[in-house]
């Protein structure tokens, strides 16, 4: 009955420990996704890697362009070919067309891996680039919830990967510090930054949550 009643007392005094720690917990949440679309430097970023996808895209039409040339040129000499046409005729017309077909498929070759490699440059400059972009913004929820003294800081804007649902339902509007380190984050901007309007020139549309620019596709 004693070491019963010793267990009760311990499990007694234990729980109010936890419920103690619990009480002085500083809990605050931050919306990352907010952070990083309101984030100022993104906009550069973002439209620096916007005009070297449009670059790529331009680049990847001309040798387009210049395939199709090749190929309606081969075209054009095999229209050539009539049975009147003399044996030597003929000849001259299939080695014509035998060169055109080696142009065809050097220009082939070329397109596709021009294509292959730009894509690599552009994935690996993408992902320097936001890996650089978070690690500041990273930086800002550091700096401001040390300063706060906060034990727990939570992303109120993840979700699960796999069913899209945000992790956390429901944060009470009290544990928000994300206008905060916003304000840090953006200390730097130039005078008179909006990211509303860098919003609406950038993408068309001053709502908070638009994507980063992504890989070209082939």
């Amino acid at each position: 009955m004693k070491f019963t009643n010793i267990i009760t007392t311990v499990a007694v005094a234990f729980c109010a420990l936890i419920a103690t720690a619990q009480a002085e917990l500083k809990i605050a949440s931050v919306n990352v996704t907010e952070l990083y679309t309101l984030f100022y430097k993104r906009f550069n970023t973002e439209e620096t890697l916007k005009q070297q996808q449009e670059q790529i895209r331009a680049e990847i039409q001309q040798r387009e362009e210049k395939l199709r040339t090749l190929q309606e040129e081969d075209q054009q000499i095999q229209r050539q070919y009539d049975p009147s046409l003399s044996e030597a005729q003929v000849r001259r017309l299939r080695e014509q067309h035998q060169v055109k077909m080696n142009e065809i498929q050097a220009a082939q070759q070329e397109l596709q891996t021009y294509v292959q490699r730009r894509q690599r440059a552009f994935q690996e400059m993408f992902r320097r680039e936001m890996t650089q972009l978070f690690a500041e913004v990273q930086q800002a929820i550091t700096d401001i919830t040390t300063q706060g003294g906060y034990d727990l800081v939570i992303d109120s804007s993840a979700t699960n990967s796999t069913t899209g649902i945000r992790i956390f339902p429901h944060v009470k509007s009290t544990f928000d510090i994300t206008p905060e380190v916003l304000r840090h984050l953006n200390s730097g901007a130039p005078e008179g930054f909006d990211p509303r309007a860098e919003l609406q020139r950038l993408y068309g549309a001053a709502t908070p949550g638009a994507a980063p620019a992504a890989a070209p596709a082939n």
